[in-house]
């Protein structure tokens, strides 16, 4: 059994196939290969001559550069629901061009709960079937819809996409609660990003499955979300906005393969910088709230990377550091393709060579990213709010939410019974009310295909 990754990125499809040599629990062969990206007869070819012959499980897709929201976003429509209106409405709008680029058209309308449920005024449906109806008169193709409190119930956005699907059916509905997250601006900032990619991201799902439809009536397609996990083409569709950054995830997870680790401290070197990541149990080091394209704060989970560029020196300093102070393995590689004394390359092997012999020095001999991306695991993240007001009930709730996160996993191809929660986390919310929770579940499983 063969599984494929692949990384379709700048016109051009790179590819690393995980081959099973021999027992279960070997290290697998990895071949590579490169094609154009935009010609699909080639791209077959190329993922069966990496087969060689054998049956593909699984190909796995990194389409981060394909739904960059700068080129790939479509403008659309952004409303706001909220408890009370401002008589100077909504402002100038995000700071961030590329969100002032994306909304082609913003409001708000009377509606949300507080975060416990508690309902702080009605829904306003004409108010917002009017803007719907002036969206698409705009010729505006989606809405993203954020309502306050929709962490703790989301019953004004679900009620929301119900009638703007009913009135409008080629207006597509983006919700904040899908999303995730706390604060209502990072929320937005998501949806509607989420909401300028739906149009995109249905002709990358239905290329991609295609493709892989072709390697064999068995092969699956998968796709490489933010945080080194992967998801499924239906959840991909919902919520394309998990898919961003996942190059840097999928490289994290890349190295430590081919290192033949779990646990270590990550250099992935490109021409201009060192970027630094943890992994941790073969699962990338991820956050919250990190910056995301265009600098834009998003409450999406994304593998947690610092940058450090400047020159091949400065940064094999910097990360002899980190490293030095880290007990786990420290891992080194190209994160690109460059040779010459200013290549990513030569980058690397300084990098490596100031922490040796702790460090691994690790020659992916093509795409680590598409390395990981056939390695990946199916994930899941849930970010929601409770309340609780005794320990037991606040165990019961966040039970439920594992739950949720578990189901997830096993939607994404997860082999039965290997299903589990990787961590799981209650944080009180000392800036409201007692007994108010922030619950953070990630989980995990391995892939009915797996190779090693």
């Amino acid at each position: 059994m063969v599984r494929i990754g692949v990384r379709l990125a700048g016109g051009t499809a790179r590819a690393a196939a995980l081959v099973r040599t021999g027992a279960a629990g070997g290290v697998p062969l990895v071949r590579h290969a490169t094609c154009r990206a935009g010609d699909d007869r080639a791209l077959v070819r190329t993922l069966r001559g990496l087969a060689g012959g054998a049956p593909v499980g699984s190909v796995t897709w990194d389409v981060s550069a394909e739904l960059d929201p700068a080129g790939a976003g479509e403008p659309v429509a952004a409303v706001r629901v909220l408890p009370r209106l401002s008589p100077r409405g909504l402002g100038s709008g995000h700071p961030s061009p590329l969100l002032r680029a994306l909304v082609g058209r913003q409001t708000a309308v009377l509606g949300g709960h507080d975060l416990f449920g508690v309902e702080l005024a009605a829904l306003d449906i004409y108010g917002l079937l009017g803007h719907a109806a002036a969206a698409h008169a705009d010729g505006l193709a989606a809405l993203a819809v954020t309502a306050t409190g929709a962490p703790g119930r989301a019953d004004h956005e679900l009620a929301a996409a119900e009638l703007i699907r009913d009135a409008f059916p080629a207006l597509r509905v983006s919700l904040s609660h899908q999303v995730g997250g706390l604060g209502l601006l990072d929320r937005e900032a998501a949806t509607v990003i989420n909401a300028a990619l739906l149009g995109r991201v249905e002709q990358v799902v239905e290329r991609c499955g295609r493709i892989a439809a072709q390697l064999g009536p068995g092969t699956s397609a998968w796709f490489v979300a933010g945080d080194g996990g992967r998801i499924s083409a239906e959840r991909l569709r919902l919520l394309p906005v998990l898919a961003l950054s996942a190059t840097g995830a999928a490289a994290l997870t890349g190295a430590v393969r081919l290192a033949g680790v779990s646990d270590a401290v990550v250099g992935l070197a490109y021409a201009d910088a060192l970027a630094v990541g943890q992994v941790r149990d073969g699962l990338p080091h991820v956050a919250t709230e990190l910056p995301g394209p265009g600098g834009v704060r998003m409450a999406v989970p994304r593998a947690s990377l610092t940058r450090i560029p400047g020159s091949h020196a400065s940064a094999a300093a910097a990360f002899a550091l980190l490293a030095g102070h880290d007990p786990r393995a420290a891992v080194v590689t190209a994160a690109e393709a460059g040779e010459g004394p200013d290549g990513a390359q030569a980058r690397a092997r300084e990098v490596a060579g100031r922490v040796a012999p702790a460090s691994a020095l690790v020659d992916a001999g093509g795409e680590p990213a598409a390395v990981g991306a056939a390695c990946t695991e199916p994930s899941a993240w849930v970010d929601t709010v409770v309340y609780a007001e005794t320990p037991a009930e606040l165990e019961r709730r966040r039970a439920v939410a594992e739950q949720r996160a578990l189901t997830l996993v096993a939607e994404s191809g997860a082999r039965l019974g290997s299903e589990r929660v990787v961590s799981s986390r209650a944080l009180s919310l000392s800036f409201l009310r007692s007994g108010s929770y922030r619950v953070i579940v990630r989980a995990g499983g391995r892939a009915e295909d797996e190779v090693a």
